[in-house]
């Protein structure tokens, strides 16, 4: 039983090592280490809720930034803002 508990942790930490290089290819977050890049994204959404932007998260997204955003009603729709000044893009 333990044999069993060891080996589903270590399987599952090894699914999640090998889901966070994914990120690393971002130009955005940088090439550094996971750590480096996930203290990138909480500045950024620290400095979007500071433009009055509910951001939850964000991510690198063809080049722009893509922030998951929490409207007034509850609901959550996604934006996207430039990398550098972090305005709203608009289509």
């Amino acid at each position: 039983m333990i044999k069993n508990t060891v080996i589903a942790l270590v399987t599952a930490a090894s699914l999640a090592g090998v889901a966070v290089p994914a990120f690393a290819d971002s130009d955005i977050f940088g090439n550094g280490s996971p750590e480096s890049q996930a203290f990138i994204a909480d500045s950024i959404v620290s400095r979007l809720q500071a433009q009055g932007i509910n951001a939850t998260s964000v991510e690198e997204w063809s080049g722009l930034v893509r922030a998951y955003v929490e409207l007034e009603d509850g609901r959550q729709a996604m934006q996207l803002f430039t990398p550098d000044r972090l305005e709203l893009v608009t289509f």
